[in-house]
């Protein structure tokens, strides 16, 4: 969806890790699992997954696909409704206040705030909505018939495809990259980090931290 008007820059920000401080996606299944959207099973391999991932055994990208499949066979409406009650009744509450006065300061500065994410557009919709953002690009589900099949449409926006994603956005825009920020918390966002003229670290992992600090990169990690 093309910008309302003309900002003077954009900013961008992930979602888990950086504007929330947790993983939307575990709270996500453990309320799939409340409304019997999954099953013992596949809440599981989820949680084995979210193991993985936190002890780097392997690819994040792969984990996040896999992930994805608890998803096929349901209907669009009934997640749609389950991740934007689960986000007002519990989510918001792990929104970063740091980042959300980030996000105020830029306003102030006539800034685009973009929601940058590799999240699905369920998980990324109500936050984009409460924080009145510009716009939102993220991961989209292919559907068919109004169920969800379990994979992306197009690209997971994950790694270098979140930096083509930014380039190709700040083109259509008219806006200047190196003007831009990203906001980030992962080594999986150096991509990303790298093609922005502001990269910020949000509370970062080691990896990222000890890249930050080497190349002179703002870390946030502000709890007010």
């Amino acid at each position: 969806m093309p910008l309302l008007r003309k900002f003077r820059y954009i900013a961008f920000f992930d979602l888990d890790m950086t504007l929330l401080s947790v993983n939307s996606a575990n709270i996500f299944v453990r309320e799939s699992l409340n409304r019997n959207m999954m099953t013992r099973e596949q809440v599981r391999y989820a949680y084995w997954l979210s193991l993985l991932h936190k002890l780097d055994w392997k690819d994040t990208g792969i984990i996040i696909r896999r992930l994805l499949g608890w998803l096929e066979g349901l209907r669009v409406p009934e997640v749609e409704m389950m991740c934007e009650e689960v986000f007002n009744e519990s989510l918001k509450d792990f929104l970063r206040p740091g980042v959300l006065h980030e996000i105020d300061l830029h306003r102030q500065q006539d800034a685009a705030i973009v929601l940058l994410s590799s999240a699905t557009t369920f998980a990324c919709s109500p936050v984009a909505k409460y924080l009145n953002m510009d716009d939102v690009i993220c991961s989209r589900i292919e559907e068919q018939n109004g169920l969800l099949k379990g994979h992306t449409s197009g690209k997971l926006v994950f790694g270098p495809e979140k930096k083509y994603r930014l380039l190709s956005y700040c083109e259509t825009e008219g806006y200047n990259p190196y003007e831009a920020y990203y906001y980030g918390d992962s080594i999986s966002d150096l991509h990303v980090l790298e093609a922005v003229g502001n990269p910020v670290c949000v509370y970062p992992d080691k990896k990222l931290r000890r890249i930050a600090v080497r190349r002179g990169w703002r870390i946030f990690d502000q709890p007010y």
